[in-house]
């Protein structure tokens, strides 16, 4: 994927020069030619027929109607779920971060692509998102300004599920 912003292995966030996941859009259109370790492939498909991929997946991605829940037996085998935002008025995933992070206590790297832009970065990061495919139209640097934008948070998130009144020393 290009235009990837992380913060798998930092609290910063820094542009991915070498991102190495390729996401499929079906299994049978997987290139032979790139490793199949690395390979996104659809969760819904593979679900419906596991036999016609070789290798046991590192990496899902779920459409926004896929319910989190089943992927709960592979979560242990996953490095990568990504999310997909098909338009930016469609926020489900969203909610599927919240419960990949809450309920199931998921804490592999999860990716959110599709219709990603620099105003959602801070709500998507705070759903417990910690990469983003920026849409390829839009310039990386500008949409990495999204997640400094707000320094104190109030309510509690999926990444710091205290709010700022419990979060404050008592005096």
């Amino acid at each position: 994927m290009n235009n990837v912003i992380s913060l798998v292995n930092s609290s910063q966030p820094e542009i991915s020069e070498h991102d190495n996941w390729h996401l499929v859009d079906a299994i049978e259109n997987s290139e032979a030619i790139w490793p199949k370790s690395m390979l996104v492939i659809p969760f819904k498909e593979w679900l419906e027929s596991p036999e016609t991929y070789a290798t046991d997946p590192k990496a899902f991605w779920l459409d926004n109607e896929t319910d989190v829940h089943l992927v709960e037996p592979w979560l242990d085998k996953i490095e990568l779920i990504a999310l997909n935002f098909p338009k930016f008025t469609d926020g489900r995933a969203y909610t599927q971060a919240v419960e990949l992070r809450t309920q199931l206590r998921w804490r592999g790297e999860l990716r959110a692509f599709g219709d990603v832009l620099r105003d959602q970065l801070t709500h998507m990061h705070r759903c417990g998102f910690n990469s983003f495919a920026v849409r390829e139209d839009k310039d990386i640097l500008d949409a990495m300004k999204g997640l400094n934008g707000i320094s104190t948070r109030y309510s509690g998130s999926a990444i710091e599920p205290e709010p700022l009144f419990r979060r404050r020393a008592v005096i």
